[in-house]
């Protein structure tokens, strides 16, 4: 008899498994079709999160001063100053004169035989600007190195800097101003000890002076410390290059119909994206009568209603600006109208996709940001289908442990079955030789 058979010929392991799996198999194919459209549900919802993430990007990006009134900036001539204006900018022309750069001051000592030649003892004040500090110098540690490297340690990198330079006289301490601008020179004051540190502080010479830009705008006179400005015409940074006196520079701050257009660009394909998502989502194959994982979800059919009303509202301004819409929805951009539109109303985008209160901008914003809030329809979705999982892992673990049990009962049955057929067997197989015994016998 093979391992396993008892006296029927029926294989108890084997048999309870078949019986096990057949009666598993409906609950397993209903659960694998329930998987399959969770899943399914899981990809649709991940690719509309997307969609409208990178519609919010390209929104955000389009209503910001910098794209949707963006500038630009033009200069007759590009060697005296930089500039740049930030969105928003007041447009005009104006006429730009750099007289003369800021400078920090330089200020070097007296030749001394080298580093290590001591410089006296007693207090040294020091002054930059808004930095003031002072150091003490005391015997044995007095050089001119020590002196270079006591300032270093106080300044710690602000207002002034100390150096040794070493030339054919001899090395020089050189204290550097690290800001430009008269009022950031050094300024130092010697007291108490042997006196050699005042010699040293009276020794020192002015080898580049402190000084300040002075720039002209439209006859104008500005004054800086610095020659960066960011004040000196609304919305506009400029950095001096070079003193150009004499040479005025025109100065033209426009619109950046570039950059509006390259913004609006991002939006309309964003748009088409967020709609073909959701068709995608949605979309009925009357060929292979297969519908999408979202096929008739109110929530995908709001949000695509919401996107196509808010674009609606504004359909004649978007067209003055090139863009067009379609039967369903999608937007499409007319580039030369655009800079047609943009050449009549040169406020136009800011207008429409700025952060003006009524903007469609500002309401489209609103929607997007409702649409993909922690709360919103779409993490709830999300949150939603995780839970459907979590259950449908639960059923099927209670699904194993009742098939389990079912396994061991029907193999412990069909054990006993088969234990009752080998007595049975047994018991005929006697009978059986008793007769054979008791007809011989006659």
């Amino acid at each position: 008899m093979a391992l396993g058979v008892v006296g029927s010929g029926i294989d108890p392991t084997t048999t309870a498994k078949q019986l096990v799996a057949s009666e598993r198999a409906p609950a397993d194919a209903r659960f694998a079709k329930t998987e399959t459209k969770i899943k399914a549900e899981v990809s649709a919802i991940g690719s509309l999160r997307s969609a409208m993430s990178n519609l919010q990007s390209a929104l955000r990006t389009l209503s910001g001063t910098q794209t949707s009134m963006a500038r630009t900036v033009g200069l007759s001539a590009n060697t005296a100053f930089a500039a740049t204006a930030s969105g928003g900018a007041p447009t005009g022309q104006y006429q730009v004169e750099v007289l003369a750069l800021a400078s920090a001051q330089k200020q070097s000592s007296a030749a001394l035989a080298s580093d290590k030649t001591v410089v006296g003892t007693g207090t040294l004040a020091i002054g930059a600007g808004e930095h003031q500090f002072s150091i003490e110098l005391a015997d044995g540690k007095n050089t001119l190195a020590d002196l270079r490297d006591a300032i270093n340690t106080a300044a710690a990198g602000k207002g002034v800097q100390a150096a040794i330079i070493t030339g054919d006289d001899g090395a020089h301490l050189v204290l550097t101003a690290l800001d430009s601008g008269t009022s950031k020179a050094i300024t130092l004051d010697a007291s108490g000890g042997d006196g050699d540190l005042q010699a040293l502080v009276s020794g020192m010479s002015e080898i580049a002076p402190a000084q300040d830009a002075l720039v002209k705008v439209d006859g104008i006179t500005r004054t800086s410390a610095s020659n960066t400005l960011t004040d000196l015409v609304p919305g506009v940074s400029f950095t001096l290059k070079k003193a150009a006196p004499g040479e005025p520079v025109q100065m033209t701050v426009s619109n950046d119909s570039a950059a509006q257009l390259s913004g609006v660009k991002a939006f309309v394909e964003k748009f088409n994206a967020a709609l073909y998502a959701v068709a995608s989502a949605t979309n009925y194959n009357a060929t292979t009568k297969v519908a999408a994982a979202l096929n008739g979800d109110a929530m995908v059919r709001g949000m695509s209603r919401e996107l196509r009303d808010m674009i609606g509202g504004d359909v004649i301004a978007l067209k003055e600006l090139g863009i067009t819409i379609g039967k369903d929805g999608t937007l499409t951009l007319n580039e030369a109208n655009f800079n047609a539109g943009l050449a009549k109303d040169p406020t136009a985008v800011g207008t429409i996709f700025g952060a003006g209160d009524a903007s469609l901008g500002t309401r489209m914003g609103t929607s997007m940001t409702a649409i993909l809030d922690s709360n919103g329809p779409l993490k709830t979705r999300d949150e939603s289908l995780t839970q459907r999982t979590k259950v449908l892992t639960q059923q099927r673990d209670a699904l194993d442990r009742r098939m389990s049990l079912a396994e061991a009962r029907y193999k412990a049955q069909f054990i006993a079955l088969d234990t009752l057929v080998t007595k049975l067997q047994s018991s005929s197989n006697f009978l059986t030789q008793q007769l054979s015994s008791s007809t011989s016998a006659s």
